[in-house]
């Protein structure tokens, strides 16, 4: 198992891709060891995927979110490559490091301080990103995707975050590509985030938003930023170097 108890003090860590490999199966099959509101998990080291088809942590087809708090710590995930994951009945992928992350409301988890380098996704799937597809009553802070991005997906398509409409918090988050990076998609992408509408009544509190580096395309609803921002607000933007690329007016 992980080294710690996974305590506030003593968290749960991870150091090689074993370990994240473990955690993520873990996870992936319902255990609550490494997945409870509660627990805490950290990076302690760099950690290069090279060679590994990623699957995401925290299944949506089988509903065991990713329940705990994790932080990157300011390590890297580098070299972060999906090819054709399964798909489930409608057509979704939840393609990213994280699939599903799974709080509670007024007891959202934390996912913090993660840097991803190097990106390849390739799906016609649907919600799509790099860090967090469905983030769920997740606070999200200080999440950074760069280096080389190349991804592609189906609807809901972004660069660090998917389908966030019971994400209430996510705050500096940042897409900064390498030269010829891309982000391809189909209905509502964004460079940062597919789409900032809530369901539910929900209020979206999020700030400082950066996309650079990027060609970002899409057949309808394409941004620098976000695909749709929809009654809510995005305190903070940066959009530099991007080419929004759409054959539809909403652009």
């Amino acid at each position: 198992g992980l080294k710690g108890s996974g305590t506030q003090e003593d968290p749960f860590q991870i150091a090689t891709v074993e370990d994240l490999i473990l955690f993520r199966d873990s996870v992936n099959a319902g255990e609550t060891r490494y997945s409870a509101p509660g627990v805490y998990v950290v990076l302690t080291d760099h950690i290069d995927l090279t060679g590994e088809n990623w699957v995401g942590i925290g299944s949506a087809t089988a509903d065991h979110g990713f329940m705990g708090n994790f932080d990157g710590n300011g390590f890297k995930i580098k070299n972060l490559t999906i090819n054709n994951p399964t798909l489930d009945a409608d057509g979704y992928a939840y393609a990213g490091l994280f699939s599903v992350t799974e709080g509670a409301p007024g007891a959202e988890n934390v996912i913090k301080n993660l840097i991803i380098e190097n990106v390849t996704i390739s799906t016609t799937g649907h919600i799509v990103s790099a860090a967090i597809a469905y983030p769920y009553y997740t606070t999200v802070q200080n999440i950074t995707v760069c280096g080389d991005i190349n991804i592609t997906g189906g609807d809901y398509t972004a660069g660090a975050l998917a389908y966030t409409r019971r994400c209430v918090n996510a705050s500096n988050v940042t897409v900064s590509g390498n030269a010829g990076s891309t982000i391809t998609g189909a209905e509502v992408v964004g460079g940062v985030i597919s789409d900032i509408q809530m369901n539910g009544g929900l209020t979206a509190n999020y700030s400082n938003f950066r996309a650079s580096g990027l060609t970002i395309t899409g057949t309808k609803m394409v941004g620098g930023i976000s695909g749709i921002i929809a009654t809510q607000t995005l305190n903070g933007a940066t959009v530099e170097n991007v080419t929004l690329v759409c054959s539809d007016a909403r652009v």
